[in-house]
C-alpha cells in the first residue's frame, strides 16, 4: 500500500509536469504574439515606405496643375504630349476662309475659317516658322491655344505663303477687352458683355499662370512672348496662351500688343523661365489697371511704379481699372499687385517661379469663391 509520502511525491510530480507544460505553452503563445507583432510592424514599415516612395514620386514626377482641380500632368487633359499636326492644302484654307475674305479678317494676318464643321483661326506666317511649328507638334493643355495643323507652302496672290491652323478663341484677346478693341471685332466676339469684372480678371491671371507653369515644368519651353494681345478667351472666358511666340522673333512676338520684355533680354538677349515671369507680371498689371505699364524715359522701372501704387489704398484704387468701379476685393487686389511686383523685379533671381505664382493665385480664386 502506498504511503502518504508516495501520494505527495506523485502529486508534486504532476504539479511540476503541468507547470512545465503551462510554461511551455505560455512561452510558445508569447513568441507567436511577438512574431505577429514584429510582422505587423514590418508590414506597417513597408507600407509607410511605399507611401513615402509614392509621395516622393508624386512630388517629383506628377507635378500638380493649378487650374481649379488638382491633378497630375499624367492626366490626359494636361499631358505633355506632342501630337502630329495635320497638313492642310492651300485650297482647303481658301475654301475655309472664302478665299481669305476681308469679312473673315480678325486682325493682321489672322482669318477666321470653317474646317471640319468648326471655327478655326488661320494665321499667315513665314515659312521657316511654320516648319518649326510642324516639327514641334501639338502640345495639349486647357490653357494653351491648340495648333491643329499647317500649310507649309502655298501659291497665292502674294507669291509663296505658309499658314498655321489654330483653335478659335470666340471671345477674342484680353487686349480687345481692356483696350477697347471689341467694337472693331464685334462680329468675332461671342459674349454680349462688354467689360471684364474682377472675378474674370483674377481667373484669367490664374489660367495664364497655369499654362506658364505647364510649359516650364512639363514641356521645358520658355521665351513664350506673353502680352495681353497673346492671351485669348474662349466661349467660357477661360484664358489661353497663343504660344506661337516661342517660334517668333521678339519683334514679331509683340504683334497684337506691345510686348514688354524682361530687362536681361533687352540688355543681353538672355532668355530663361524668369523672363516669362517678368512678362506675366506685366500682363497682370495691365489686366488690373487697364493700362500698359509705363517705363520712364529716365530709366524708371515698372517695379518702382507698382511700389508707389502700393503705398496707400487711395493710390491703389486710383490705379485700378475704373471700368470695375469698386466691385472688387481691395485685399485681394493688394495681394495680386504685390505678386505682380515680385514678378517684375529687375533681378531675375528675385522673381517667383511659375508654380509659386499659380499656387498663390489659386488660393485667391478659392477664397473669392468661398466668400460667394
Amino acid at each position: 500500500m502506498w504511503m502518504t509520502a508516495d501520494y505527495v511525491a506523485v502529486a508534486a510530480a504532476w504539479i511540476l509536469l503541468v507547470t512545465a507544460i503551462a510554461a511551455t505553452v505560455f512561452f510558445l503563445i508569447n513568441n507567436m504574439k511577438k512574431l505577429r507583432r514584429e510582422n505587423s510592424i514590418k508590414h506597417e514599415a513597408d507600407s509607410e515606405l511605399q507611401r513615402l516612395s509614392l509621395s516622393f514620386r508624386t512630388a517629383t514626377d506628377n507635378k500638380v496643375s493649378f487650374d481649379g482641380s488638382r491633378h497630375s500632368f499624367d492626366d490626359p487633359s494636361t499631358e505633355a504630349s506632342r501630337n502630329l499636326l495635320r497638313t492642310y492644302s492651300f485650297e482647303q484654307l481658301q475654301k475655309a476662309t472664302q478665299r481669305f475674305s476681308s469679312s473673315n479678317l480678325i486682325s493682321g494676318a489672322v482669318h477666321r475659317g470653317r474646317l471640319d464643321g468648326g471655327d478655326v483661326a488661320i494665321r499667315r506666317l513665314p515659312r521657316g516658322v511654320v516648319s518649326r511649328i510642324a516639327n514641334q507638334g501639338a502640345i495639349d493643355h486647357p490653357n494653351l491655344i491648340r495648333v491643329y495643323g499647317t500649310c507649309a507652302t502655298a501659291a497665292d496672290d502674294d507669291g509663296s505663303s505658309s499658314f498655321v491652323v489654330l483653335e478659335y478663341a470666340s471671345n477674342g484677346s484680353v487686349r480687345d477687352w481692356i483696350h477697347g478693341g471689341l467694337a472693331m471685332k464685334n462680329q468675332f466676339i461671342a459674349s454680349c458683355d462688354r467689360f471684364l469684372d474682377w472675378n474674370r480678371r483674377l481667373k484669367i491671371c490664374l489660367d495664364v499662370a497655369n499654362a506658364m507653369r505647364f510649359l516650364h515644368d512639363a514641356v521645358n519651353l520658355f521665351h513664350i512672348g506673353l502680352s495681353v494681345g497673346n492671351v485669348f478667351l474662349d466661349g467660357e472666358f477661360s484664358a489661353k496662351i497663343g504660344c506661337l511666340g516661342i517660334f517668333l522673333s521678339l519683334e514679331n512676338r509683340g504683334e497684337g500688343g506691345w510686348l514688354v520684355a524682361a530687362p536681361e533680354y533687352e540688355r543681353e538677349r538672355i532668355v530663361s523661365p524668369s523672363g516669362d515671369v517678368f512678362e506675366f507680371g506685366v500682363v497682370v498689371l495691365e489686366v488690373m489697371s487697364g493700362r500698359t505699364p509705363a517705363i520712364g524715359g529716365g530709366g524708371g522701372r515698372i517695379s518702382d511704379e507698382i511700389e508707389r501704387v502700393l503705398g496707400s489704398e487711395e493710390e491703389l484704387r486710383g490705379w485700378m481699372d475704373c471700368k470695375m468701379g469698386e466691385r472688387y476685393s481691395i485685399d485681394a487686389a493688394v495681394e495680386v499687385a504685390k505678386l505682380a511686383r515680385r514678378c517684375v523685379e529687375e533681378d531675375a533671381a528675385a522673381r517667383p517661379g511659375a508654380g509659386e505664382i499659380a499656387a498663390r493665385l489659386l488660393n485667391l480664386v478659392e477664397e473669392l469663391a468661398a466668400e460667394g
